[in-house]
Parts: structure tokens; sequence; C-alpha cells
């Protein structure tokens, strides 16, 4: 039966009024609201048994993720060192060849020194032996394509084992500039998920990112006068984080990313201004560079 709201009112302040006399009164009205509170609320011991269970949940999430890591450390291990070995392959046949070119370029010279008379068949069969070296070249050059593809299906496979790993699926996308259609607000959440983790700070929001954003040199400070460029960047607190992402970065692309920097230190004076270059693998010419123009280089 439905009571109406003003009738509930006033019974709710008749049951106020007689409760506390009830309860002295009649032990087992006591039992019934307890029945009644404990079909509402779960047990101490049910709950009790559940935050147990939520304890062993990430106990064993966390297992996972770090067999997950271990693993994929293994993976990636392997598959350098398979790409080193295609690439070590690929170079000693290059030599090969080279030796073999010099070779029939000197069989050549001979003839043509030893038969004069010839010159008109001569020069058809140099025709012939240019034609097979340049068809050489093209299965050197087709040879380089299936290598190109090779390394790129084994980025699609370390894209498959790290696509549970969240913070780490990001970092690795954006050093490999493997960022798909992403873009505007997505790309910066995509960024700010990577360097929270690739940077270990775990307070880089995506409205502090900036990304592409433009650089001039008006005055000359740095480059010639109005040379225009840009940077990423990520602003908090006063500070300027300018970060560059290379795959595989050489001497020139850190001169160029210290140059940037210093603009914008000389730019923002009244602005903590750190520079952070990320290039996996880096050798030591490009740290001891990074080193002059006070850069951090994440390797």
């Amino acid at each position: 039966m439905k009571v109406a709201k003003k009738d509930l009112s006033h019974i709710r302040e008749e049951v106020l009024t007689i409760l506390p006399q009830l309860l002295r009164e009649e032990p087992e009205v006591i039992t019934a609201i307890e029945g009644i509170i404990a079909r509402q609320f779960p047990r101490r011991d049910e709950f009790a048994s559940l935050l147990k269970e939520i304890k062993l949940q990430r106990e064993e999430t966390s297992r996972q993720i770090k067999l997950q890591r271990e693993e994929t450390s293994r993976q990636i291990k392997l598959q350098r060192e398979e790409t080193s070995r295609q690439l070590e392959q690929t170079n000693r046949r290059i030599d090969l060849l080279g030796e073999e070119m010099n070779r029939r370029l000197e069989q050549m010279e001979q003839r043509i020194e030893q038969v004069e008379q010839r010159v008109d068949l001569l020069r058809e069969e140099m025709n012939q032996r240019f034609d097979q070296v340049d068809q050489r070249f093209d299965q050197v050059h087709q040879d380089h394509l299936e290598l190109k593809r090779r390394v790129i299906k084994l980025e699609s496979g370390q894209k498959q084992i790290l696509e549970k790993m969240t913070g780490f699926d990001a970092w690795l996308k954006v050093i490999t500039g493997n960022l798909g259609t992403e873009k505007g607000q997505t790309l910066e959440d995509l960024f700010a998920i990577a360097l929270r983790y690739g940077l270990k700070n775990p307070n880089i929001k995506p409205e502090s990112i900036r990304l592409r954003q433009e650089l001039m040199d008006v005055e000359g400070l740095v480059f010639r006068k109005n040379y225009g460029t840009e940077i990423d960047l990520i602003a908090e607190n006063g500070k300027l984080t300018v970060f560059e992402v290379k795959a595989t970065a050489n001497i020139d692309d850190v001169d160029l990313f210290g140059m940037k920097i210093e603009l914008v230190r000389l730019q923002n004076q009244d602005k903590e201004v750190q520079g952070i270059l990320v290039s996996p693998g880096a050798g030591e010419r490009i740290k001891k560079r990074c080193m002059e123009f006070r850069l951090e280089l994440l390797d």
C-alpha cells in the first residue's frame, strides 16, 4: 500500500517519538531492526572478505604486468638481434656484389686491349654486362625494401605484444612515431600518458602539453632574424619542459634542438627551461653533445 507524503511525514514523526521507549521495552524490536539493516548493508565479515579479494586481484594484476614487461623486454632484444643479423647479411651481399663488378670490369679492359679489332662486338658485350650490373643493383634495392618491410612487420609485432600495457604502449608509440591518425585532444592525451611513463612524472596533464608551438627568432638571438620553427613543450608551475623525440638522432639533430632550447631560455628568462631529447640507443657522441647544451637525454 502506497502512503501519501503527508501521511508518511506524520508517521515518521510518530515513530521517532515512540522508538526509544519501544526499544527499551520490546527487545525483539531491536532484533527486527538489526535484520532490516543487515539486508540493506553488508556485514563486517562480508566486507572484510571483499577487501581481501580485491587485494588478491591487485597482487595478481601486478604479477601479470611484471611478467608481461619481462617478456616484452626479451622479445624486443631478440627482434633487435635479428634485425642486426639481417643487416649484416645484406652488407656482406653488397660487398660481394662490388667485388664481382670490379672483377668483371677488369676482364673487360683486358679484352679491349688484346682485341682492338673487335671493338664493336666488345661494346655490345659491355652493354650486356652493364645491363646485368643494373639488374643486380635493382636486386639490391629490392633486398633493402624487403628489409624495411620486415622491420615494419617487427614493429607491428611489438605493438601487439604491448597492447595491454597502456603507459609503455603510449611511450613506444611516441618514440617510434607510430601515432596513427591521432590528433587534437586525443593526441595530447596520448602524449600525456607516454610522458608520465617515460619521464617518470605522474603529474603531467594533457592540458599542460603544447604540441607544434611556433618559435620565432625575431631579433636573431640564436638563428637568423625572423627564423621560424616549431617545438613541443610541457608548461607547468612556471617551468617549461621542451622535449623532442628522435628515433635515431644524429649530431645535427642535437645541435638544432640545443639551439632551440637556447632561444627559449633567452625568450623566457623568468622561467625555468629544461630540454629533454628522447632518442633510444643514442651513442657516446650524442650523449656528449647533449651535455654541452645542458640537455637531458632519455635513451
